[in-house]
Parts: C-alpha cells; sequence; structure tokens
C-alpha cells in the first residue's frame, strides 16, 4: 500500500509540475505598416513628329490623300504606374487633323489622318496602348507611323497634334501630353 500512495504522491507532483511549464502565459505584438501608392504618369513621350515633304504632283496623282511615313527613330513611351492598383491602365490618343503654321485660332484647313500601328486615331480619340501588368517602356517604329495627306491640301506648311491621355481603371483619367506633327507640304 505504501508503494501505491508513493506512486501516487509522485504522479500528482508530476502533473503538478507539467500543469506549470505549460501556463497560459502568452502574449501578441502586432506591427503594423502602411504601403501607399502614387501617381500614374506618363514620363517620356516623343514631343515632335516629322514627315517627309509631299508634292503638289503627289496630290494631283493620288485618288484621295497621299500616305506619307515619319521619319527619323518614332514614337517612344514611357508609362510610370506607382498606384499599387493592378488595374492596368490605357494609354489613348486622338488627332483632329491639320492647321497652317502660324494660324493663331488653329483652324484645321484639312482632314489628314494619321495612324499608329495600324490604329487610325480619331479626332475623338484611340486606344493606343493597354497593359494589365503596370509598366510599359515602347517604342513604334517610324515606319508604322502614317500621314494621309488629303488630296485638297493646299501648298503650305502644316502641323497637327496627337494628344495623349493616360487613364487607370474605369475612373481614374490623367491628362497626359501633346506630340505635334509637322508634315511639309510643298
Amino acid at each position: 500500500m505504501k508503494k501505491i500512495i508513493l506512486a501516487s504522491l509522485l504522479s500528482v507532483s508530476l502533473l503538478g509540475a507539467s500543469t506549470a511549464a505549460f501556463a497560459d502565459d502568452k502574449a501578441t505584438t502586432t506591427g503594423d505598416v502602411e504601403v501607399t501608392g502614387g501617381a500614374l504618369k506618363l514620363t517620356k513621350n516623343t514631343a515632335s513628329l516629322s514627315f517627309g515633304d509631299v508634292t503638289v504632283q503627289q496630290l494631283l496623282g493620288a485618288d484621295s490623300s497621299v500616305p506619307t511615313t515619319a521619319t527619323g527613330t518614332g514614337l517612344s513611351e514611357e508609362v510610370q504606374d506607382l498606384t499599387g492598383s493592378d488595374k492596368g491602365w490605357v494609354l489613348g490618343a486622338n488627332f483632329a487633323g491639320l492647321y497652317a503654321r502660324g494660324d493663331a485660332d488653329k483652324k484645321i484647313v484639312s482632314q489628314a489622318t494619321l495612324s499608329i500601328d495600324g490604329t487610325p486615331l480619331a479626332a475623338t480619340g484611340a486606344d493606343v496602348k493597354k497593359t494589365t501588368d503596370g509598366k510599359l517602356t515602347g517604342k513604334t517604329d517610324a515606319s508604322k507611323i502614317v500621314m494621309n495627306v488629303p488630296k485638297t491640301t493646299q501648298v503650305g506648311k502644316y502641323s497637327g497634334d496627337i494628344n495623349w491621355t493616360l487613364t487607370a481603371g474605369p475612373d481614374n483619367g490623367v491628362a497626359a501630353t501633346t506630340t505635334n506633327v509637322a508634315p511639309a507640304a510643298e
């Protein structure tokens, strides 16, 4: 009987020791960090394009217009998206036509058309580049930028503007920049 009592006392003392080792004595510290977003912007864009000369002889021989491609290195774009929204963005552009250089009112004197990489730019705009990963450093070769100079264009020097718009998500429009196009007509 002494052995049973001794074994019982030994068991109770071990259970007491193990209970003390696993006591509910825990604590939690929470660390906070905030990630803040930035802006969506067109950080680099070609400021001007030049197109080759169009002659009166070319205009007279045309059905409706004379296509001419940009000269030089073409267009380059760089978009920086620091919004952190993962919504992507769209780079759009519009082109309303040409105006005579020196015309203070920039009155459109012909309805020239312009296309970039096969996308015609309407006066109301068109999507030129899209992405869902938020990054772009792009280039459009000059040979893929085509202006159609209408047959009715008078002799003179003309310019036109490509107006770029950068949009992120459905409601986050950011006005971007303008590229001046300058075809010369004889």
